[in-house]
């Protein structure tokens, strides 16, 4: 965390290619539009749960005396200027061919501060798709050694299929090769990704196979750069009628990131109404994470049904603490992975990581992000992370690494009240249906509501191409591009 003042983002405009230009305000959830959510006493809001770091270890407790730093009472620091986001290169790239970027620290210049002390709720985003430009990742990851954590050549889409040639989500895949096993579970489009040297696998000949949908096996060469393994069962898969989504926030509740809080409830708004005219059940969690200098390291709220409860907890969170820029991403990640009651029986597992700050790379006790995210590839949980804008160049790499190891996107927030004409930057002298080709934008809550439904699509295989499958998307023509989903209703 740093302290940061609010500001007016001075960055280049643009309209993503498969995205419209956002229009109006995304708006604060208020009582009465909480009170409207759904409620469900079948999972109902449970106590939160703390971990803290107390006699030199971190331990769990039931209460925690968070004041200033939590439930109800307490405010977040607005003291820091509003740097650009992390985004990818090609932002930096124009940025500072506009003059605006400091190509060195690969941020804007800091900003005035804004007046009259006007609080900005908007929170302006964009997006970067690292498997989608894997080729350009592979570079990216070439320049930042220090913090790289895994080894992704030799990339590889298990997709599985039953006997009608559906995707079959939830379905264990157990990959056998070089004396080992390894077990992966498919995501809503009934694909596992399988990066074989981060697992331990030589290459050469591997088989996969499943049986969550009849049987079926696979061998498939592991040496290619990239590639698409077909696994086919020959039974038919059995989705419940009710379907049901897994969303948890893991949210950097330190004193700067007061804006994102803010937005978060607006955004579990949106995705709630997108579910329920859906007619999809959302099951909601929430993990804050701090750092160890703070009344606690995590809050966890348990997975819920309920979620008219679920916003009211949400809206009571307050920004406070921290003091250095890391913060214990480690323990914010572990948490969500491995603690919350992931159901595996939903037909998506989505993880939004919302933060300003890097981990602490320092913390020799501590679960590395590496190996949650590892752990989250395996179950089938798909992590989108959300760079706030400061964040540096540590901080960048780990939210992309573990956005591109479990298939997830890399999103960035602009600070300050950004509006339509400054939502973020890209190659000015490109066109693809705008004046941007790499990147998308949008208000925050419509990126993370059309993450949810773009999970959800996939289940009834309405796309099967894969972005970035053999070229990166950035480099094709608009017109043969896999476009992501959006929802518009």
């Amino acid at each position: 965390m740093r302290t940061r003042s609010l500001s007016v983002l001075a960055l280049l405009a643009f309209t993503a290619c498969s995205s419209p230009s956002s229009k109006g305000s995304s708006p604060v959830v208020d009582d009465e539009e909480a009170t409207g959510a759904p409620s469900d006493p079948s999972e109902p809001l449970q106590s939160p749960k703390y971990r803290v770091f107390e006699g030199g270890k971190v331990v769990e407790k039931s209460n925690v005396d968070a004041r200033n730093g939590g439930f109800g009472d307490g405010s977040g620091a607005r003291g820091r200027a509003a740097d650009a986001p992390g985004a990818p290169p090609p932002l930096a790239t124009a940025a500072a061919a506009a003059g605006e970027m400091d190509m060195e620290r690969g941020v804007a210049p800091r900003q005035p501060a804004m007046g009259g002390g006007q609080a900005a709720t908007r929170v302006m985003s964009g997006e970067w798709d690292d498997n989608a430009n894997y080729r350009e990742f592979m570079k990216y990851l070439a320049t930042t050694p220090t913090t790289r954590a895994f080894d992704v050549k030799n990339r590889r889409f298990i997709r599985v299929s039953d006997v009608d040639g559906m995707p079959v989500p939830n379905c264990t895949v157990t990959v056998h090769g070089d004396g080992r096993d390894l077990d992966l579970t498919t995501t809503s489009g009934g694909r596992a990704l399988f990066f074989p040297h981060a697992e331990g696998f030589e290459g050469g000949t591997l088989v996969a196979k499943a049986s969550c949908a009849g049987k079926g096996d696979v061998s498939f060469n592991a040496s290619d750069d990239d590639g698409v393994v077909e696994l086919k069962l020959d039974g038919q898969r059995t989705v419940a009628d009710e379907r049901v989504v897994d969303i948890v926030f893991v949210l950097d509740t330190t004193g700067s990131m007061s804006e994102e809080i803010e937005a978060l409830s607006s955004t579990i708004q949106r995705v709630a109404e997108m579910l329920e005219k859906e007619k999809v059940t959302g099951r909601f969690g929430l993990v804050e994470y701090k750092d160890r200098t703070d009344p606690f390291i995590t809050r966890t709220t348990p997975m819920t049904k309920d979620v008219k409860r679920f916003l009211e907890r949400v809206k009571e969170v307050r920004a406070s603490g921290g003091g250095d820029m890391p913060e214990d991403v480690n323990e914010g990640v572990r948490t969500a992975v491995q603690d919350l009651a992931w159901s595996s029986t939903s037909v998506a597992k989505l993880m939004f990581v919302i933060g300003d700050a890097p981990p602490h790379l320092d913390y020799q006790d501590a679960t590395p992000y590496s190996t949650s995210t590892k752990d989250a590839s395996h179950r089938g949980i798909v992590i989108h992370t959300v760079a706030a804008s400061g964040m540096d160049d540590v901080g960048q790499s780990v939210f992309r690494q573990m956005a591109q190891y479990t298939g997830g996107s890399a999103m960035f927030v602009l600070r300050g009240g950004a509006g339509p004409a400054s939502v973020g930057g890209g190659d000015p002298k490109s066109s693809c249906g705008g004046t941007q080709e790499n990147f998308k934008s949008g208000e925050l809550h419509r990126l993370i509501t059309n993450k949810v439904y773009g999970a959800l699509t996939a289940v009834d295989g309405r796309d099967k191409r894969i972005a970035g499958l053999g070229k990166d998307e950035d480099a094709k023509p608009c017109e043969e591009r896999v476009r992501p989903v959006a929802w518009s209703r």
